[in-house]
């Protein structure tokens, strides 16, 4: 009985001895006291991808890799060794420290002036031989009042999805928001990155507590207009830092800024009425359906509202797949199916023209430079016609090609 008892024992011990051997070596300490790292997500950086080995060795067998730009989760470390979780696939295993970065510390969060006349803005093109239009509404379609360089300084009097209102050399017009430094005069100069919220429908955005949709939780619902400051810049999400929280944001609804004071956000200005053109009625199959109004130009979008049959919009910018829609009664900005309303005043397939002085713009499979291939090259006249408007990218046809191209590109 002894001796069945002890072989029961020895063969446990060797079980353990094994599972122990296959747990990954992380360093001792992170930072003087755990094994493990609390979790937190670095990019890789440096290099076009980086290899994920079963161990901490470019000896050790290759696992898969992850492209740059892309988050891992960061777990432990074994000298230079990170051990990690490839967020997009799910693979754990090691990569070097040496192209992947974690969060810098959070700078001092910068004071929100107040709306009025303190509300001061400078334009900021990215090259200083560029300049910015002041259009006569808030479109890429309106006509030029003025152009104006760096430096520029102007009043700030609405704000409005993705454009201010401004007054400049005593004129009143738009300039777009990615383009202007919010300012307001103080002397503090912590330059400090952060970047603007910018929904699509002007509701909030979700600061989450990792940088994905999948199986990540919500820390808080921030307005929009909100300036963050952002820690990190990765694939798809950014790490921000706002009102004392830090967390992961969509970085398709945040336009960067980089100021050199006390940049900050016009959350308490004015929403002046969105520009429309024709408008469109509410006309589903049958009369007991509803019209879903969704956030974004998708059939997984967050449903805004239902509407029945005989409802009025106003069209923001028409499309032959979706339509961006104003409800004058509600304020609700949204996009609708085209396909369910009857339109009045814009055409059904509206088309575009493509400007770019005397280059070309490309038509890509999708909407992102980094993973969008090049269909085909449009030069300045080419005529596409618009399935889905976008504020930064459309999608259009182009012939018998379905691709995108960048907004501001397409008069």
């Amino acid at each position: 009985m002894k001796k069945r008892l002890g072989k029961s024992i020895f063969a446990l011990l060797c079980c353990l001895c094994l599972a122990c051997s296959c747990m990954p070596a992380l360093a001792t300490s992170f930072n003087g006291s755990y094994s493990y790292y609390n979790t937190d997500y670095a990019v890789v950086t440096g290099t076009s991808y980086l290899n994920l080995r079963q161990g901490p060795g470019t000896d050790s067998a290759w696992l898969g890799r992850a492209n740059e730009n892309d988050w891992v989760r960061v777990q432990g470390e074994v000298g230079n060794w990170y051990y990690v979780t490839i967020v997009e696939s799910n693979l754990s295993g090691y990569m070097s420290k040496n192209f992947l970065t974690l969060a810098a510390a959070a700078p001092s969060v910068p004071s929100v002036p107040s709306a009025g006349n303190g509300t001061m803005g400078v334009v900021t093109n990215p090259k200083p031989t560029q300049f910015l239009n002041l259009r006569q509404y808030p479109s890429y379609d309106a006509p030029v009042l003025g152009i104006f360089y760096n430096g520029a300084v102007c009043q700030i009097l609405a704000a409005f999805d993705g454009w201010y209102q401004v007054i400049i050399n005593g004129q009143t017009g738009y300039f777009r928001q990615e383009f202007v430094t919010v300012s307001n005069n103080s002397s503090s100069s912590s330059g400090s990155q952060t970047a603007t919220i910018h929904t699509l429908n002007g509701g909030k955005l979700n600061l989450r507590n990792a940088p994905t949709y999948k199986g990540s939780s919500i820390i808080a619902q921030i307005p929009n207009g909100r300036q963050v400051t952002v820690l990190l810049k990765g694939n798809y999400f950014w790490k921000v830092q706002v009102d004392g929280k830090t967390g992961y944001m969509d970085c398709s609804f945040l336009t960067e800024k980089i100021g050199s004071g006390t940049s900050s956000p016009t959350p308490n200005l004015p929403v002046t009425k969105p520009v429309t053109n024709g408008y469109a009625i509410v006309n589903n199959p049958k009369p007991t359906q509803f019209l879903n109004l969704r956030e974004q130009a998708s059939t997984s979008s967050k449903v805004i509202a239902q509407y029945k049959n005989g409802i009025r919009f106003e069209i923001i910018e028409p499309g032959e797949t979706w339509c961006k829609v104003y409800g004058s009664a509600t304020g609700n900005i949204g996009y609708m199916m085209t396909k369910y309303l009857t339109l009045y005043g814009v055409s059904s397939s509206p088309t575009k023209v493509v400007q770019n002085g005397n280059t070309y713009v490309n038509l890509r499979s999708a909407p992102s430079k980094q993973t969008g291939n090049v269909y085909n090259k449009l030069y300045s006249g080419s005529v596409v016609v618009v399935l889905t408007p976008g504020e930064e990218w459309t999608q259009v046809r182009y012939g018998n090609t379905v691709g995108y191209m960048m907004t501001v590109f397409l008069k």
